[in-house]
């Protein structure tokens, strides 16, 4: 599988490029390197063949870049976020992105995505796994195939796992989320922030899922 990852800077989360049938983007920072973030993309794929932008959660430094970039495709990609944030993406609104002298984009979702949804990213098939508790429309993408899973802000590597106190979030929600994640079968972890981990994905799984439950 051709994942190319453009790591998160300051507050930007990591952005992954998927080549392959179908090309892929999952998630596209805050727009503030937007710029820079495009020309290395166009080093991997050719932006106008870009087919979808898959959007983890509806945080402002994973969506805040998604204009640019879908401008850059010149319109050929689609949207996809989970099915709850249709109506709250479309109104452009952020604390978060105020707080940052941002601008949250007005974002139109155009595939709402659900739980156990199967979608294609570059060349494989990928389960859609929703897993709320960081925000209300986390979303993890999972190949059990090549046992790779694409954590969102859900689980970072280490041990990490994301904020719960954000509007939105709610630790029991995150607790059952990481604990339904433990139980898949990963080598490859590309969390929404921090380092990738490419050889023993499950070995920080159960280390979030430990960190965690430490909290109880």
């Amino acid at each position: 599988m051709d994942v190319f990852t453009i790591p998160g800077r300051n507050y930007d989360s990591n952005i992954y490029v998927v080549g392959g049938k179908v090309p892929t983007i999952i998630d596209t920072g805050t727009g503030f390197y937007s710029t820079m973030i495009i020309e290395q993309i166009q080093t991997e794929v050719p932006l106008t063949e870009i087919q979808q932008i898959l959007l983890t959660h509806e945080h402002y430094d994973h969506v805040g870049g998604v204009k640019d970039i879908l401008t850059a495709t010149q319109g050929a990609a689609k949207i996809f976020a989970h099915k709850d944030l249709v109506s709250k993406l479309s109104k452009g609104k952020s604390t978060f992105a105020e707080m940052l002298g941002g601008i949250m984009p007005k974002i139109d979702v155009d595939i709402p995505l659900t739980e156990n949804q199967s979608i294609t990213i570059g060349d494989d098939f990928f389960h859609v796994l929703f897993t709320p508790g960081h925000s209300i429309g986390s979303l993890c993408f999972y190949s059990k195939d090549n046992k790779v899973l694409f954590s969102g802000d859900t689980i970072f590597s280490h041990g990490g796992f994301g904020r719960y106190d954000f509007p939105g979030g709610d630790f029991k929600l995150l607790l059952h989320s990481i604990e339904k994640l433990s139980k898949l079968t990963v080598k490859s972890l590309y969390p929404g922030h921090g380092p990738i981990v490419e050889t023993n994905g499950n070995h920080h799984l159960i280390q979030s899922l430990y960190s965690i439950r430490s909290l109880v």
